[in-house]
């Protein structure tokens, strides 16, 4: 079985301008964050907060997405990006070895009053770091060596080198072309709510998104808490980014 390249990250980090470029590729069968499904919409939910009527699917359980993953890993590649929390609760040896593990963060000062524009009432659990950290420590453990990482800035900032590296370290080609896309809709998002992406609808590349006015995480106690909170996990894994 040809492993699967799966992208762990945090929401709110351009996780999705990330695989929308490796769309563009058109050599990966590419999954947007099917582990959310299980997380929110299935019978074994990890949240029943969040969307609480919802109605449930069996065939989002965790067993089936993850059976589901292993039966399209053939010949061709298979990509999936998905937040590392909702899959930190089973994620051993088993759950882990059947994917190409690498990593995307952001700084927390950025990404946290971005997901508070989105949910102010979110757990540090959504927020994610801790949960991003403790997988990345599992497959650093598991594999005797360091997962690839990149950061958000070093992406928005200089994509082309940065996604070059990022290939070099996983052993794909380099595609240039796969830089730039045409502004459109999202078909693969319609699962998740419109204002999550609507940025993303009219970009063309990696671009750093003009500043919204969002409260700063020295302006609010629960994101000055949640900052608090996650910093030390996204210093962990900071100095393990590829350079």
């Amino acid at each position: 079985m040809k492993k699967i390249l799966v992208l762990w990250t945090t929401v709110r980090s351009t996780s999705t301008a990330f695989e929308k470029m490796i769309r563009q590729r058109g050599d990966f069968l590419v999954f947007h964050e099917p582990f959310g499904l299980s997380y929110y919409n299935s019978p074994e939910r990890r949240d029943i907060n969040r969307y609480p009527n919802i109605e449930l699917n069996p065939e989002y359980s965790y067993q089936k997405t993850w059976q589901k993953l292993q039966q399209n890993s053939g010949d061709r590649g298979v990509f999936v990006k998905d937040m590392a929390y909702y899959v930190s609760h089973l994620a051993n040896k088993d759950f882990l070895s059947i994917f190409e593990n690498t990593f995307l963060i952001r700084d927390p000062a950025k990404m946290l009053p971005s997901l508070y524009n989105e949910w102010p009432d979110f757990t540090l659990e959504e927020a994610g770091y801790a949960e991003l950290y403790n997988v990345f420590e599992r497959v650093r453990q598991m594999s005797g060596k360091t997962p690839v990482v990149i950061d958000s800035d070093d992406l928005v900032q200089n994509p082309e080198l940065t996604v070059k590296a990022y290939c070099n370290a996983v052993g794909i080609p380099f595609i240039k072309e796969s830089l730039e896309w045409e502004p459109q809709s999202r078909p693969e998002l319609s699962n998740w709510e419109p204002s999550w992406h609507g940025y993303l609808n009219t970009t063309s590349g990696f671009k750093a998104q003009k500043q919204k006015k969002y409260v700063s995480v020295t302006e609010n106690k629960h994101l000055q808490h949640a900052y608090e909170f996650c910093l030390p996990y996204y210093t962990k894994i900071h100095k393990y980014k590829l350079q």
